[in-house]
C-alpha cells in the first residue's frame, strides 16, 4: 500500500476515533463537524473532505465501531470455544461492561439515531441480522434437544442483552454491570437446562 494511502486510510481512522469519543461523551446531538476538527487537530476541510456531510460521518463511524466491536469478538476467542461455553462469552460480550463503556455509548447513540436515520438503520438492521442469525446458530448446537426453537431464542436473548446494555449505560445505580451479567448468565443456563 502507498504512503499515502495509508496515511489518508489513518487520517480517516483518527477522524473516526475522534468522532466515536465526541459521541460517547456527548452523544450525536453534541457533535459538530468544529469540534470533529478541534478534537482531531486538523481543518473543518480536512474533516468535510473525508466525510461530505454528518450522515455520511455517522454511517462511517458505524462501520468503524462495528470493526472495532468484531476485533473484540475475535481476539476473546469465541470461535475456538464449546457452543455452550460459546453462548456465555457472547452473552457476556454482548452486554455493555460498564456505564462509560465506549463502544456502547456510542452503538447506543447510533441506534436511537436509527430510528429517524434510514441509512444508520439499515447499518443497524444489517448487524443484528448477522448477530441474531449467529445467536440461532450458537443456540441450536448448544441444546439441540430445543434447535426448532433456537430463531425466536435468538430474537428473545438479543432482546434481552440489548434492553440489559441500556439499562447499564443509563441506570446504573438500578443494574450495574455485575446485575445484568447475572440476569443473562440466569437466561443461558436456562436454555441450557
Amino acid at each position: 500500500m502507498a504512503a499515502t494511502d495509508r496515511e489518508t486510510r489513518d487520517r480517516r481512522g483518527d477522524l473516526l476515533d475522534r468522532l466515536a469519543d465526541a459521541i460517547a461523551e456527548n452523544g450525536i446531538e453534541g457533535v459538530s463537524i468544529r469540534d470533529l476538527a478541534t478534537r482531531a487537530g486538523v481543518s473543518i476541510g480536512t474533516v468535510q473532505y473525508y466525510f461530505s456531510t454528518k450522515s455520511a460521518l455517522l454511517q462511517a463511524v458505524w462501520l468503524h465501531v462495528r470493526e472495532q466491536a468484531a476485533q473484540r469478538f475475535t481476539s476473546s476467542g469465541v470461535v475456538d470455544m464449546e457452543p455452550a461455553e460459546q453462548l456465555r462469552k457472547l452473552t457476556e460480550l454482548l452486554l455493555a461492561p460498564s456505564h462509560e463503556h465506549r463502544l456502547s455509548r456510542v452503538w447506543l447513540a447510533l441506534a436511537a439515531r436509527a430510528a429517524h436515520d434510514p441509512q444508520i438503520a439499515a447499518l443497524h438492521r444489517e448487524q443484528w441480522v448477522g448477530t441474531e442469525d449467529l445467536l440461532d446458530r450458537v443456540l441450536a448446537r448448544a441444546n439441540p434437544a430445543r434447535a426448532t426453537e433456537s430463531a425466536d431464542a435468538a430474537a428473545a436473548l438479543l432482546a434481552l442483552l440489548d434492553g440489559l446494555s441500556i439499562s447499564v449505560l443509563t441506570e446504573p445505580d438500578r443494574m450495574p454491570p455485575e446485575r445484568a451479567a447475572r440476569i443473562g448468565a440466569a437466561w443461558v443456563d436456562s436454555w441450557l437446562g
